[in-house]
């Protein structure tokens, strides 16, 4: 048998180790080090700050100088690279710090489950969490706690999702329909971006005065309502010439999805817009990184279904619920692709 090649060792490592990245950087977000950092910081003080030893102090930074967030000067000082500096502070205006806490705290403790989740045909990872709701939503529901760490984490997330915004077609809508809006972040961004735009929220019930919190702290109670809606149950409110998913039906089933377009084509009024914004695997089904993400947490925890699907899917589907014209815009360097289907 041949020998492994170099470049075939490193390629092994790198599946086989992939995770300490992750673990690293969430144990800096833990503990606040990039912020320590930032006011000034020696290896020996930092340990002090820290209140951990200075071994594990050196063994972490080992771990932040390899992925590049951090290095260190020759008098000793500290510095963080300008990434961190953008994303991974606390306070930053782009800080990606609620998302680490998410995918750590969610995410990645629950995607351990997943090969019970497949040889049990369920959403295992949904036992690391209390309750007796066969979805993460309904769990999250009862845990005010985790479902805090869960929007947070997606609001930030979303904030970093800059393409869907520079979609055309959303300043032909009056009043959007915003369907399983979370805490408000889409419709604060679109608002901002759109002066006329109005916006109609809805969600669960113990989501809705999250949002309500966050749109009346931007100011835009009078541009945006909100609503506690089973967006597959309950009637959806009147007056909107569009309705927008976003981060919500790669969640679901094939079938789940076609109800939902389905809903839409028949609560639009003619000329209407739907707007999907979607985790989107390629066209083969071979990746990127993020859509195989997504989709083991999908199956593994969130719903015990749904994965980021291709494109042709979502256009067969829509095609399906008759919508005649699909606009793509792809982001395929981050995963996704935002339709506009009339």
């Amino acid at each position: 048998m041949d020998e492994l090649s170099w470049e075939e060792w490193q390629s092994l490592c790198e599946m086989m180790n992939g995770y300490i990245k992750t673990q690293v950087l969430s144990t800096a977000c833990d503990l606040g080090v990039f912020d320590a950092i930032e006011r000034g910081a020696t290896v020996a003080s930092l340990s002090k700050q820290l209140e951990i030893a200075e071994h594990g102090c050196r063994v972490l930074l080992l771990g932040l100088k390899q992925l590049k967030l951090v290095s260190e000067r020759e008098d000793g000082a500290l510095v963080n690279a300008p990434l961190t500096r953008r994303c991974l502070l606390r306070g930053s205006a782009q800080s990606m710090v609620p998302f680490v806490h998410l995918n750590d705290k969610i995410q990645h403790r629950a995607c351990l489950h997943f090969t019970r989740a497949l040889r049990e045909g369920r959403n295992a990872g949904l036992d690391e969490f209390p309750g007796d709701t066969p979805t993460l939503y309904g769990r999250m529901a009862v845990d005010p706690a985790l479902e805090r760490l869960f929007h947070e984490g997606m609001g930030a997330y979303t904030r970093l999702s800059p393409r869907m915004m520079a979609v055309k077609e959303f300043g032909d809508v009056s009043t959007l329909l915003d369907l399983g809006g979370g805490d408000g972040t889409n419709a604060v961004r679109l608002c901002e971006r759109y002066p006329s735009l109005k916006v109609k929220l809805v969600d669960l019930p113990s989501v809705i005065e999250k949002a309500r919190a966050n749109i009346a702290a931007h100011g835009l109670a009078d541009r945006v309502t909100c609503e506690a809606v089973d967006m597959f149950a309950d009637p959806w409110p009147n007056g909107c010439d569009g309705v927008i998913f976003s981060h919500v039906l790669e969640i679901f089933s094939p079938d789940r999805i076609r109800f939902l377009y389905q809903k839409a084509r028949t609560y639009l009024e003619p000329g209407g817009h739907l707007f999907v914004w979607s985790l989107m695997c390629d066209d083969d089904e071979a990746g990127g990184l993020q859509s195989v993400k997504s989709s083991l947490y999908f199956v593994t925890v969130a719903s015990g279904e749904g994965m980021a699907y291709p494109v042709r899917n979502h256009v067969q589907w829509l095609n399906e619920a008759g919508f005649d014209t699909i606009e793509q815009y792809d982001a395929r360097a981050i995963d996704h692709c935002a339709l506009v289907a009339r």
